[in-house]
């Protein structure tokens, strides 16, 4: 069904024939598209690539606490010490990359009304699919920028530099009506894996509502009701029926099970069809790579917990000269450290004098800096190609873990059916290859909050979300101020002491940062778009 799915696109994406590039608009609505459902299909296709890929998505987690950028020039560099400025590139790829996507959304919108097709349901089916992906691009807009122009339907370039910025609240109204709408008209199984379902409609629903509690301005009442919103969308995901969690943490990123039950919408991608560079980007320079982009900090491996369930802090029984035995098993599951194994079968070791591999730190600029690396997504099919950016793994983009920590978060802050909270949690803690702990008998919602949180950053670790997180926690000021950073720990072979690596590397963040600021050729092209508090 990938294939599938994947070559209906290839029109679109992979011989860089996009109608929506290549064929002038009146053409499209009169001569040569927008006939039958096939057109709305293609055109739909089309829309999915402007879906993030691994080095986006990724990457974010670097502008967080549990890791930081390889690549001291990078613009997540500038970002994490809080020097950037509105011209740098990342704040100006975002927005452009992000409202590429919408345009097509409302291109499709704007002309879908004109095909015939004796399969009506079918063409509601794809404008269901393109409606939600709309909704998810803005999501990710607000998101990272705050008010934004809403755009819903097709505009010149003069109407565009007459565009105010529309209130988040106004966006978050838009994003829910259109995803409940959107969902009613979605299949609860696609009819070709990595479409649009039910499922992710209601689940962007659930953590866009999160986001937006988080984030609102206003009244209690009204973080209440995204609260509120958002527990219904993951509810109604739960009651579904559709998704369950792979038995296997371990195998959640690999070829073999893609498309598996836990995921609830991907990007799709092929070998020598659509690729991406998730190896290059992120695997070991002694596999070949480039070296990964993202260093893991000692912050994320603090946050597992021992076996034991308890804070490294807090139980005896943990050996800080054997750092990573005795540990949530996701630690290992989520992290190279060294004596692991590569999916080569080397050994990852980045202790200077203990090993002389090209991934010892220092070795070179494209080392991890901190002697840690990312291991989701990293796979033995990917190593040894003479085409470095030939992967074909896909990108989760959302998984029923996710979706369990929402329904529980959502609970805690509303202070309701806390109970119920608990065992969600519980759930994601006892897969079968994971089996923490049950946790029991924590009632009060700050514990319960601290649970959750905890929860969520050894659960979805360097998916994307803690750069998210710690926004809409509004707890970013407290831990992405360092004035180093630390990564592994190990016993130095000569003196036989325990080493902790640091860098001089500095992270800080200040109540700007909260929010990027809207491209400085956003606002010389437009001055009507006024600029988020504290940027130029």
């Amino acid at each position: 069904m990938k294939k599938i799915f994947i070559y209906l696109a290839l029109p679109c994406i992979v011989f860089g024939c996009d109608v929506l590039d290549t064929i002038p608009t009146d053409r499209i609505s009169s001569e040569v598209f927008w006939k039958t459902d096939k057109d709305a299909e293609y055109a739909s296709n089309a829309i999915y690539r402007f879906l993030e890929d691994h080095g986006t998505l990724l990457s974010r987690d670097e502008m967080s606490d549990i890791a930081r950028a390889t690549f001291e020039t990078s613009d997540e560099t500038k970002i994490e010490a809080s020097i950037a400025d509105p011209q740098t590139n990342l704040f100006q790829n975002t927005w452009n990359d992000l409202y590429k996507g919408i345009r097509r959304c409302n291109d499709y919108m704007a002309n879908v009304d004109k095909i015939t097709s004796e399969n009506e349901s079918k063409v509601n089916t794809y404008t269901a699919e393109v409606r939600t992906l709309r909704c998810y691009f803005y999501s990710r807009l607000v998101a990272y920028f705050g008010d934004l122009p809403l755009i819903t339907t097709p505009i010149g370039i003069s109407e565009s530099k007459e565009l105010t910025r529309t209130p988040v609240s106004e966006i978050y109204d838009f994003i829910y009506k259109e995803l409940t709408e959107a969902a009613n008209d979605l299949p609860v199984k696609a009819s070709e894996t990595g479409r649009v379902t039910k499922g992710a409609a209601l689940g962007i629903l659930a953590r866009t509502m999160l986001f937006a509690a988080g984030n609102v301005t206003g009244t209690d009442d009204q973080a209440t009701l995204y609260y509120q919103r958002a527990k219904e969308a993951a509810d109604a995901v739960i009651a579904s029926g559709t998704y369950s969690l792979l038995p296997t943490y371990k195998e959640l990123f690999t070829y073999e099970n893609e498309n598996n039950q836990e995921v609830i919408f991907d990007k799709q991608f092929m070998k020598d069809v659509y690729s991406n560079s998730v190896m290059n980007n992120f695997g070991a320079v002694s596999l070949g790579n480039n070296g990964s982009m993202m260093s893991p900090t000692a912050v994320l491996v603090d946050e597992y917990e021992t076996t034991n369930g308890k804070k490294i802090t807090e139980d005896s029984s943990y050996d800080p000269t054997n750092p990573y035995e005795g540990r949530d098993p996701r630690l290992s599951y989520t992290l190279y450290v060294p004596g692991d194994e590569l999916p080569n079968g080397t050994i990852y070791d980045s202790r200077p004098g203990w090993s002389t591999t090209g991934d010892v730190i220092g070795a070179s600029y494209q080392v991890s800096k901190t002697g840690l690396l990312p291991k989701k997504y990293i796979n033995a099919e990917d190593i040894g190609q003479s085409n470095r950016t030939n992967c074909g793994i896909n990108l989760i983009i959302m998984r029923y873990a996710e979706i369990l920590l929402t329904a529980a978060e959502a609970r805690i802050e509303l202070n309701t059916e806390t109970d119920l909270a608990l065992q969600y949690i519980n759930q994601v803690r006892q897969r079968p290859d994971v089996n923490m702990p049950v946790l029991s008998g924590i009632t009060s919602q700050a514990a319960l909050r601290e649970v959750v949180r905890h929860e969520r950053t050894v659960e979805l670790a360097l998916e994307g979300h803690r750069f998210f997180d710690i926004r809409r926690w509004k707890i970013a000021e407290d831990v992405c101020n360092m004035d180093q950073i630390e990564g592994m720990r190990y016993v130095d072979k000569e003196t036989g002491k325990l080493v902790t690596v640091t860098t001089d590397y500095k992270k800080k963040f200040t109540s700007r940062d909260y929010l990027w600021p809207v491209p400085y050729n956003e606002r010389q092209l437009n001055n009507n778009l006024t600029q988020n508090n504290g940027w130029n």
